[in-house]
């Protein structure tokens, strides 16, 4: 039996290097996130900076007159635009196309698709979408609603998606009537009363690289354990981690 015993533990340690060991893990994400413009929750900058497989750079709109430029985008895996600013500069466009154009992802978060009215090649023709503000003939004026409740279901087994499961209930500040193009890509959705149907979506741009998702506005779903497994994956995704 003593044989029988030293024989099975000389089998088992030749045999346990070739099941499962854990991989050493990626280097974390270089993340540029934008915030300022308008009043956030703070929840989320903190999360993310405690994230060990993200290293976030956060760049205020109200602080910095430029957040986008060729140097800042220049060691960045993906950018976080979390802010709300209605203007950009022609040095932050120019970087900020560039970037994308080159295959630079970007997760466009809650009212950051408020962003750049007056530049509708970026939400026109990358982002796919708008938060309407100050409504025209042609664009009808958005609206939002506080403490919306909803459950969200993937449309498809996308990789940013994947880990939600069937169904993800949240509560938080939802968005409707948003203009949003037909050449977007939905990935997450919802039926319920008070918000657009179209939660998340791959945006319209060339690069394929560019992702909306409307949640991000309150502590219940910016501190939802889910919520923040679909930003990490949205921003791997985007950075074709």
């Amino acid at each position: 039996m003593f044989r029988f015993l030293v024989l099975l533990a000389l089998l088992l340690t030749h045999i346990a290097p070739a099941v499962a060991e854990p991989q050493e893990a990626n280097s974390p994400l270089r993340v540029l996130m934008t915030v300022g413009g308008v009043g956030y929750n703070t929840w989320l900058v903190r999360l993310l900076d405690g994230n060990r497989n993200i290293k976030l750079v956060v760049r205020d709109v109200d602080d910095d007159a430029i957040v986008f430029s060729a140097a800042a985008l220049a060691d960045i895996d993906a950018v976080l635009m979390y802010h709300r600013d209605n203007l950009a500069e022609p040095e932050e466009r120019a970087a900020l196309l560039e970037y994308v154009r080159n295959g630079g992802g970007v997760v466009v978060l809650h009212h950051a698709i408020a962003n750049y009215a007056e530049w509708e090649v970026w939400w026109r023709d990358h982002v796919g979408g708008l938060y309407v503000l100050a409504g025209t003939e042609d664009l009808p004026p958005s609206q939002y609603f506080y403490d919306f409740s909803g459950v969200a279901r993937p449309t498809s087994d996308h990789p940013i998606t994947r880990r939600l499961g069937a169904y993800w209930r949240y509560t938080d500040e939802s968005y409707d009537r948003l203009w949003v193009s037909n050449d977007v890509t939905v990935i997450l959705s919802t039926t319920a009363f008070g918000s657009d149907g179209r939660l998340a979506w791959i945006g319209s741009s060339e690069s394929n690289r560019v992702v909306f998702i409307q949640p991000g506005h309150g502590e219940r779903v910016l501190t939802d354990p889910k919520y923040l497994m679909l930003v990490e994956d949205a921003l791997r995704w985007t950075a074709r981690d």
